[in-house]
């Protein structure tokens, strides 16, 4: 019988650290046993079970002992609505939730709810998945509005580890910083990762700069994985402080979003390496990254694909990828050969990738997809508003802005507009909102001309 990754890692060399303390190999395979009783009382062969917390501990540990017992985990976001939680369990079929005290939730339509419970297991037995099982299934907003199921493999996770840490050459003697939400898929790869390869890991709940600085400079980190938003939060922070990095320190992987190259310059500055990374959930994480070693990456790429002969360039300029890390979507019997990413960009005569944007108008704000379509369709509830479009406007924070351009014969107020998106995930709020006095520009058929508003608006800066 193939054995977990846990148990083939059974030892008291330290895996996670925590604020108050840490646990080794073999206290989170104990912290797994705790939950064994409750556990498989309620998962059945195969069943897609979602998975609410507000900890990151409880994430690493469910996120094991549902495949573990034959599951398939689908970890949720505990910040959004239950409305927009229950609309993603209804794609999969998903009946059952899991989630723990530092949650509140209330009985919703046919769906049953499980509050986690520990208690003593004296026998236990696992089943693990198979190669090509079904390990977690993770959402990524789909161009029409309605979330995309990824379905991925424990192939596609071990696939995806191996390629990255070719690249990397990561030491069990590292220890990598934990601060991206364990629900998408930057995040739960480094928990993966880490069992896999037997590395450790230091876990942020939630990010906060001063936290992620004191544990740099202290050394009880080397390596963390940041959106540019936060990455631009922590060097503005030390660069204000006056800080240098420690010598220990080896690099940031940065992705999520586009990572402007005067933030790589500044992070370096300062000693904080930083590696522009391209990665989707449908991949498992990365595709492309830069080198810690590589000296030579031209200015605006990310670096080389990690497995050769795993991207290529379609006629359209589609950045098409394909190998054993890509995933499946859920509504898919069969995966393609080549996954259409929906971005377009270039491979260099050196072999360097160079993402240039969106095909669809899907927008990467701070990490997170945001479909403008779910947004507009909120707005243009309010009658005051005759119009309306949301864009993805280019910002060194942010890495894409969301704006959103009105026109309304009233005057109408951003916090107005917010009182109307009740039911969306906070960071889909528009940044900006810009009013138009006539009638957005169109095209020729009558649709509004997302090109020309975002020039207008861009110029109006």
């Amino acid at each position: 019988m193939t054995t977990s990754w846990i148990e083939k890692n059974l030892s008291n060399n330290p895996f996670i650290y925590l604020e108050n303390g840490e646990y080794s190999f073999k206290d989170f395979f104990e912290l797994l046993i705790e939950y064994y009783n409750f556990s498989s009382e309620i998962i059945n062969k195969n069943e897609k079970i979602t998975f609410i917390s507000k900890s990151v501990l409880q994430y690493s540990i469910f996120s094991n002992l549902i495949p573990m017992l034959g599951g398939i985990f689908v970890p949720m976001n505990p910040k959004s609505p239950i409305d927009e939680i229950t609309k993603k369990m209804n794609i999969i079929g998903s009946k059952k939730i899991i989630y723990d005290e530092s949650i509140e939730l209330e009985k919703v339509g046919n769906i049953s709810l499980f509050h986690s419970e520990k208690s003593q297991a004296s026998n236990y037995k696992f089943t693990w998945p198979s190669y090509e099982d079904i390990f977690c299934i993770l959402f990524t907003s789909g161009s029409s509005g309605l979330p995309k199921a990824v379905s991925i493999s424990r192939k596609n996770i071990e696939s995806s580890c191996n390629i990255s840490q070719k690249n990397l050459s990561v030491e069990k003697s590292d220890k990598w910083l934990l601060c991206m939400p364990p629900y998408h898929a930057g995040g739960l790869s480094i928990i993966y990762r880490s069992l896999i390869l037997g590395n450790k890991f230091h876990i942020e709940d939630d990010f906060n700069s001063e936290k992620v600085i004191d544990l740099i400079m202290s050394e009880k980190i080397n390596i963390v994985s940041m959106v540019p938003t936060m990455l631009s939060k922590i060097v503005y922070e030390m660069k204000d402080r006056n800080l240098i990095v420690p010598k220990s320190f080896k690099f940031v992987l940065c992705g999520g979003a586009k990572t402007p190259e005067e933030l790589i310059f500044s992070s370096n500055n300062i000693g904080l390496q930083t590696l522009p990374t391209y990665g989707m959930t449908e991949t498992s994480s990365q595709i492309a990254t830069a080198s810690p070693n590589d000296t030579f990456r031209p200015l605006n790429s990310v670096g080389k694909p990690l497995s050769k002969g795993s991207i290529k360039i379609s006629k359209n300029s589609e950045i098409q990828v394909s190998g054993e890390m890509v995933a499946k979507y859920y509504d898919e019997k069969v995966p393609k050969k080549w996954l259409q990413t929906g971005d377009y960009g270039y491979l260099d005569k050196d072999n360097y990738l160079f993402v240039k944007g969106r095909i669809d108008e899907l927008i990467i704000s701070g990490g997170e997809n945001i479909n403008p379509l779910e947004i507009e369709e909120f707005i243009s509830k309010n009658k005051k508003i005759k119009e309306c479009i949301v864009l993805g406007i280019t910002d060194e924070y942010w890495g894409e802005k969301v704006i959103a351009a009105i026109y309304s014969d009233d005057d109408i107020t951003l916090e107005e507009i917010n009182s109307y998106l009740d039911g969306l995930d906070k960071f889909k709020y528009p940044k900006d909102i810009v009013k138009f006095n006539k009638p957005l520009p169109k095209l020729h058929n009558g649709k509004l001309d997302r090109k020309k508003i975002k020039k207008i608006i861009n110029e109006s800066k």
